[in-house]
């Protein structure tokens, strides 16, 4: 039982809240687009660095609406360490729930690892981070910053953009940050951009329109690294002797 709970925690607890809808054309360019340049030029300002990045890391602080068994609406809390390599390692160290989570992909393995029970399972994916992505989606893990994941952040922020507006500057606890608002066919998000010579993404929030009370999810991104130097086996799972496999994770992934 201890094992089947903890698989269900992992597909769950893991994975968040996925925002990233992907619409087909169709319904994206079924309705009336207005796009403000200026907003397009400040989001690819703030993304080309990721984009050009050979490896970086940062913290995620993320906050996220679910409904609870009468109904109410209950936010819940978790942080994450991410680092990243391109073209094909990734590490995210995940907390939430009192619980303790991390994922590995190193060309091709991913693995998903509770440290605290030493209990792990073994995922197939693609060797690139963008398909490794793609593939723990399909099964169920999702990763709500996955857009700045990528090997093209921009490209996958505006596929399927309705529209695209610059609110202004603001301040954002005493740090000025140009704030921004995009809506898309089943979602409305928000970007708040810190410019200057070096620009970068403080804070995301995300409106899910495809459930009728519309969750919020809040990232707040910490502690950016564009030139982070990661060890090598950082990415790699290092099984410890006592660690055990679930094969029930594994079963639940294949459906």
């Amino acid at each position: 039982m201890k094992r089947r709970v903890l698989a269900l925690w992992l597909l769950v607890g893991c994975g968040l809240s996925s925002w990233s809808q992907k619409p087909s054309n169709s319904e994206a360019s079924d309705q009336a687009k207005d796009i403000d340049p200026l907003a397009l030029k400040v989001l690819k300002a703030a993304t080309d660095p990721l984009r050009e990045a050979k490896a970086f890391s940062f913290r995620a602080l993320v906050s996220r609406e679910d409904i609870g068994t009468n109904g109410q609406v209950i936010t819940l809390f978790n942080l994450s360490d991410v680092t990243l390599q391109r073209p094909d390692k990734l590490h995210v160290n995940y907390r939430g729930r009192g619980k303790k989570v991390q994922l590995f992909h190193n060309a091709g393995t991913c693995v998903l690892y509770t440290p605290e029970e030493k209990l792990y399972t073994s995922i197939p994916c693609s060797k690139t981070i963008d398909a490794a992505l793609d593939d723990l989606d399909k099964r169920n893990v999702f990763i709500p910053i996955r857009n700045f994941l990528g090997s093209d952040p921009y490209q996958s922020l505006t596929d399927n953009l309705v529209t695209a507006y610059v609110i202004g500057q603001v301040m954002l606890f005493d740090e000025p940050v140009h704030q921004l608002a995009f809506t898309e066919p089943k979602a409305e998000w928000q970007l708040w951009v810190v410019g200057g010579d070096r620009p970068r993404i403080r804070r995301l929030q995300v409106v899910d329109k495809t459930k009728p009370w519309h969750p919020r999810i809040t990232v707040d991104f910490l502690d950016w690294d564009l030139n982070a130097t990661p060890a090598p086996d950082l990415f790699t799972f290092n099984k410890p002797p006592d660690a055990k496999e679930i094969g029930l994770l594994q079963e639940l992934t294949r459906k």
